[in-house]
């Protein structure tokens, strides 16, 4: 039997120190590095108690005494900090039986479990379980914080839409408004000459009549004349009330006639500053969406051309509207020969606010292109040409 070898072997590997102590509690036999475990001089041990070496024994002597006397089997201290960074386990164990005595042993065995690495391992996961759980109560805390943040922030984005659409809607009616204003001066002038007729007329009626009052083809062809400019000026109110009556629903409109109850509108204040309009392509051509909204869209864009000729007056002042299908889509073409637009705020022409006359807004442009791209799906873009600028409008032709 190799019990030597293996006793060696146990003890070259094992993971305990030991003491053996008396029943007076002095120190009589220890391994190699119990002292040192216990960060005390082992040259003095045969001087020192138990106690003395081991001071977290203190005020158990009663207990051990037990075990000296068999009431008690074994006592343990777990986790016991001996030395930076150093912890034991403290095991009491009965040791060798008394010669004469049967109810008492003769000594006790004091064994050291160094647990170092293992209350590291635990002092780890403990720390990395604590950090964890702080970490997981951080997310929660940013999660939660992130919550109202989000919940803060749709408030704040659903008033700022709210906001939005209260300015768009002033936005519209003071553009609603300036064109009303328009209108009215534009309707002034196609009365004019139609009243100016009617009165010419009725004039010569009346004084033919005291000439001769029985000149009844003259009445009649004068009389006709004068109901033909009442008709024109009929029109032009049917048109006016038309172009600011509202629609809820879009529906399908022909765009050459749409085109036709703007020109009869401004026709005549255009010719007035010399400027021609012409409207040419396919008049059959219809769209679908809202036709007053795309008859304010086409006014304001041939306002903005005359404004452009009373800035750079020119000969043969002209302005022209195509009308044509591209795809699904029919295309109107607005173009001048006014100069074109500076080439510095072409990329931004419908932003809100910018404007290129010295007393614009900016809400003409702007409001032209949202009622055309959000309200009806289509699409308003601005260019310059070889003479002047190009306003391209894109409707859909089917619902």
């Amino acid at each position: 039997m190799h019990i030597q070898e293996i006793l060696n072997a146990i003890n070259a590997n094992h993971i305990y120190e030991y003491m053996v102590i008396d029943d007076t509690l002095k120190i009589i036999e220890y391994s190699d590095k119990a002292f040192k475990l216990c960060d005390v001089d082992a040259v003095e041990c045969d001087n020192l108690n138990l106690t003395e070496t081991v001071p977290e024994l203190y005020g158990l002597e009663e207990e051990i005494e037990k075990i000296f006397k068999k009431e008690r089997g074994t006592l343990e201290l777990p986790y016991i900090v001996k030395g930076p960074g150093q912890y034991v386990d403290i095991h009491i164990h009965p040791g060798r039986c008394g010669g004469g005595e049967q109810n008492r042993y003769e000594t006790v065995i004091i064994l050291f479990e160094n647990i170092t690495a293992q209350a590291k391992m635990q002092q780890n996961l403990v720390q990395e379980r604590n950090e964890k759980a702080l970490l997981l109560r951080e997310i929660s805390g940013k999660n939660s914080q992130l919550k109202r943040f989000n919940e803060e922030m749709q408030t704040l984005v659903e008033e700022e839409i709210r906001k939005n659409r209260e300015k768009q809607q002033i936005l519209e009616i003071q553009s609603r408004h300036a064109q009303m204003g328009e209108m009215i001066g534009m309707i002034t002038h196609q009365w004019k000459q139609p009243l100016s007729v009617i009165s010419l007329i009725a004039n010569l009626l009346k004084s033919r009549l005291e000439v001769d009052p029985l000149e009844k083809e003259l009445f009649d062809k004068k009389l006709d004349d004068i109901l033909m400019q009442v008709r024109h000026m009929d029109q032009t109110v049917l048109d006016f009330q038309n172009f600011f009556n509202p629609l809820k629903e879009k529906v399908f409109f022909t765009l050459f006639e749409s085109i036709q109850s703007v020109a009869r509108l401004i026709e005549n204040a255009y010719r007035h500053k010399n400027i021609s309009l012409k409207i040419k392509g396919d008049k059959t051509l219809s769209a679908y969406g809202y036709p007053n909204e795309f008859n304010q869209v086409l006014l304001s864009l041939l306002k903005n051309a005359k404004d452009a000729f009373m800035e750079n007056p020119r000969d043969k002042m002209r302005i022209s509207i195509t009308i044509a299908q591209e795809n699904d889509f029919a295309c109107i073409r607005i173009e001048d020969n006014a100069g074109g637009i500076d080439e510095e705020v072409l990329d931004t022409i419908f932003d809100l606010y910018v404007t290129t006359k010295k007393e614009g807004s900016g809400l003409g442009l702007n409001l032209a292109k949202s009622m055309i791209e959000k309200n009806m799906q289509g699409k308003l873009e601005a260019e310059n040409t070889e003479n002047g600028a190009r306003f391209s409008i894109w409707l859909p032709i089917f619902s």
